[in-house]
């Protein structure tokens, strides 16, 4: 793994997976992307039906360039892989202004067809790694006393 961002990920679980409009009965595993060169999957999950179970982690290298990223849900069949569906995370989704980028993040989304119909939901956990995302100490809350004896508060408009 190089050095610098990087995203850690566990692929929960998806609901109601469907294609053409049936449930699919076994066979389902997810891809994850954060470009071309850095992809990661499950393990099939061959007993889940359309509500597959894989808690599986794993870590990815995060282009700087990265806008965002893509979960694909395929089925493997006897003709072959078909894809159940995608959807794009918006990395913003992961590094907000208001909750720290290294904290756990638990997210579920609706998957895509290629057409734009629904075709179920996945269930992800995502946090950010590397040197940049090492936690801080957070700030006491308002009113409470520092080491210092100087209490810190937000000031009010």
């Amino acid at each position: 793994m190089e050095k610098g961002r990087s995203i850690e990920i566990t692929a929960i679980s998806a609901e109601g997976l469907r294609i053409a409009n049936r449930p699919i009965k076994k066979n389902a595993f997810m891809i994850v992307r954060t470009d071309s060169q850095n992809y990661r999957s499950t393990s099939i999950d061959r007993d889940g039906g359309s509500y597959p179970l894989w808690n599986e982690k794993f870590q990815l290298a995060l282009p700087p360039n990265a806008r965002s990223i893509t979960v694909e849900v395929h089925c493997k069949r006897i003709t072959g892989l078909k894809k159940v569906g995608s959807v794009n995370i918006p990395i913003s989704d992961i590094i907000e202004d208001y909750v720290p980028a290294c904290q756990i993040h638990f997210l579920s989304y609706r998957l895509l067809e290629r057409d734009g119909g629904p075709t179920g939901i996945v269930n992800l956990s995502i946090r950010m790694v590397g040197p940049e995302y090492i936690q801080q100490p957070k700030p006491p809350l308002v009113g409470e006393k520092c080491s210092d004896g100087i209490a810190i508060g937000i000031p009010l408009p």
